[in-house]
């Protein structure tokens, strides 16, 4: 299992009243970032003000995924654009879509 967000990046968090950190969202990218999301995910549960923290990953979260019966036929949409991007080196409407709510990525 791979951990994945919408934004296809790290985010970072606390639960149960700031006794838990947590840094989600590496989507295989985690083995170099995880030193840097260790130090972050600290500053979190010490309430410590750093210029990490305060960057736009940290406070904000990633659109939920789609909820079913959405998920399906868009990552079928997606697979597909993506097969025919590589065909035809063009991006189709509906990844030109995902690029513009911050969901897109390359093939």
């Amino acid at each position: 299992m791979i951990d994945t967000s919408s934004r296809f990046s790290v985010f970072w968090g606390t639960a149960l009243r700031g006794g838990v950190g947590y840094a989600l969202g590496y989507t295989g990218l985690g083995v170099g970032a995880s030193r840097f999301g260790a130090s972050v995910m600290l500053d979190l549960l010490d309430g410590i003000d750093s210029e990490a923290t305060r960057s736009k990953f940290v406070p904000t979260k990633p659109v939920p995924f789609p909820p079913e019966p959405l998920r399906i036929p868009g990552s079928q949409a997606t697979r597909w654009s993506l097969n025919r991007e590589d065909q035809t080196g063009k991006r189709n409407l509906w990844l030109r879509m995902l690029d513009r709510v911050g969901m897109g990525f390359d093939s």
